[in-house]
């Protein structure tokens, strides 16, 4: 019988250790000894004991083949080599109009109210969902100009941000500036991201090889566990 790695359970090796994303629990955890092991020779295709396998299977790590809608593994992220917020012009004051700075406002309480309310799976399927319905109604645009874009609206957002009084977190921000992008029909993709000792998970926004809202350093410093 065929095992695969639940679709909405993602994994990544840092320190030395097999650091999963559960999704659908919205918490992160990390297998040790055996079970650990168990994973590395399942990803890595090599012989496993059925009973590994039963017991990988009994904790909802892995699920039976007919049982998963699609194949998931590690994660394989690009990593970023630009920020936009490191970009040279990206601390030249643009003019803000007012139905942006309302716009982002309403855009960060809505998020909020989100992340109090809904499950962190739910709200990552209405991202993805709302970003493809913007983003497949645009016409295409040269990489040159849509990279400009990109970079316009996030400078838009961040500034407009400033006027938001509620205190800036990774994933209400990602979201939000997910969201705003996605209304101008500009995709990009939330990365999530951990460091071992001490054990500290992040997340931002990212397009190509470009983070948009957390510095070149910052963002590379997390292993990549997940991109939505």
């Amino acid at each position: 019988m065929n095992y695969w790695l639940r679709e909405d359970l993602s994994c990544c090796d840092v320190g030395g250790h097999m650091v999963f994303l559960d999704v659908a629990q919205d918490r992160y955890f990390k297998l040790i000894g055996p079970l650990e092991e168990a994973m590395r020779r399942y990803l890595a295709h090599e012989a496993i004991a059925s009973t590994q396998l039963e017991r990988l299977a009994s904790t909802g790590i892995l699920v039976r083949a007919e049982d998963s809608k699609t194949w998931a593994t590690t994660a394989t992220i690009k990593r970023a080599s630009r920020s936009a917020v490191e970009q040279p012009t990206a601390f030249v004051r643009h003019r803000l109009s007012l139905a942006v700075i309302w716009e982002v406002m309403a855009i960060v309480w809505a998020t909020r109210r989100q992340l109090q309310t809904c499950a962190l799976s739910t709200i990552l399927d209405k991202a993805i969902a709302y970003r493809s319905r913007k983003s497949g109604s645009r016409k295409a645009a040269a990489p040159t100009a849509l990279e400009d874009e990109l970079l316009q609206a996030t400078r838009q957002f961040a500034h407009a941000r400033r006027y938001v009084p509620i205190e800036p977190i990774c994933l209400l921000d990602s979201l939000s500036l997910l969201r705003f992008l996605s209304r101008r029909g500009l995709s990009a993709n939330i990365v999530f991201g951990v460091t071992p000792e001490p054990f500290a998970a992040h997340c931002w926004i990212q397009a190509g090889d470009i983070v948009l809202n957390e510095t070149l350093s910052d963002a590379n410093a997390h292993t990549p566990i997940r991109k939505v």
